[in-house]
């Protein structure tokens, strides 16, 4: 039996056969590939198929209830799966061109295109699963780089209402319930004359704290969350209280919470969730993996491989509020 050692790194491959003929085989998967995701009960196919060259890829592997996000604001450890008879990659040269899903994502593999070659890992090696961000964003109207308020380059420790959502993750930066994103546009539905300046957003009671970052907007000593009255009018689906102190307003229109001559108040320690965006990514990574032919005549050894990445994007995600100082992640 034959074996080949493909170095990681290169898109053309060098065989050697018997008779000293040199077939160029192309063997192009990096990091930077695009995996999909198939699913079903506890058993998950990681795959790409190249349009150019036919050549597919796939990673099948246990684990239930993967779907490459994970909860709160860092990474999860890394997974280290054994590649064994229920944990394999495959390597295929089709006859022809077809989605990656239609082909990878059916009970029954359709008839064509057929399979030209096959490579089957054997046991033995491992693939690792590392977790990350690919990109995220509170979507709030300020920059995020505006957003480190000490100006120390680390966007986590900046969280000013303290509840463990650092800004530039938080919709709502001061906790009163009224977005960050409504609270930077002035009553003429402007922006900052500066945006490249965190502290020249509106201001309405003048204290020098912009009301994205001041709980008392109007400066009448009552905080702005508490200045929604009607809070408890009318309930959602749930029986929660509508938290928006837009809607308590006087007879011009003024939201009470941008009214000084008004100071009642209702204690409302509720808060509306952070919903953001998060686009995840799963990078796998294979180590000392054999694929042998079908035929049992060629295999190939990989010392280390990146096999590719997959990204899932969440757009309507909660972060939980924790009210613990938010830390950086390793």
């Amino acid at each position: 039996m034959k074996k080949y050692f493909f170095i990681a790194s290169l898109v053309f491959l060098f065989i050697s056969c018997n008779d000293g003929d040199e077939i160029v085989s192309n063997f192009d998967f990096d990091q930077e590939t695009s995996l999909n995701l198939c699913s079903s009960g506890s058993e998950n196919v990681l795959h790409f198929i190249n349009s150019e060259t036919n050549e597919a890829i796939s990673f099948r592997f246990q684990r239930a209830g993967f779907d490459g996000k994970f909860s709160g604001l860092c990474p999860p450890e890394p997974i280290e799966i054994d590649i064994n008879s229920s944990n394999e990659i495959v390597y295929r040269r089709l006859s022809g061109s077809i989605n990656s899903a239609a082909y990878f994502c059916q009970q029954v593999p359709p008839s064509q295109p057929r399979v030209v070659e096959e490579f089957r890992s054997t046991s033995g090696g491992k693939a690792t699963l590392f977790f990350g961000i690919q990109s995220q964003d509170d979507n709030d109207g300020v920059p995020a780089q505006l957003e480190d308020l000490n100006g120390n380059g680390n966007l986590f420790d900046d969280d000013s209402d303290g509840d463990g959502i650092p800004n530039f993750l938080d919709t709502d930066d001061d906790n009163d319930n009224v977005p960050t994103a409504v609270e930077i546009i002035d009553e003429f539905g402007n922006s900052p004359n500066n945006p490249d300046n965190a502290f020249d957003f509106v201001d309405f009671d003048g204290d020098g704290i912009p009301n994205y970052l001041d709980e008392d907007d109007d400066g009448d000593g009552v905080i702005s969350r508490y200045e929604d009255l009607n809070a408890f009018d009318e309930l959602d689906d749930d029986g929660n209280p509508i938290l928006n102190p837009q809607t308590a307003v006087n007879e011009q229109g003024v939201p009470h919470y941008l009214n000084p001559e008004i100071s009642e108040e209702l204690v409302i320690d509720l808060y509306r969730p952070n919903v953001i965006t998060r686009t995840f990514r799963v990078q796998v990574v294979i180590e000392n993996v054999s694929l042998q032919r079908a035929d049992g005549e060629q295999t190939i050894t990989f010392g280390v491989l990146q096999l590719g990445n997959y990204q899932v994007t969440s757009n309507n995600e909660v972060l939980e509020m924790t009210f613990e100082p938010s830390q950086p992640c390793d």
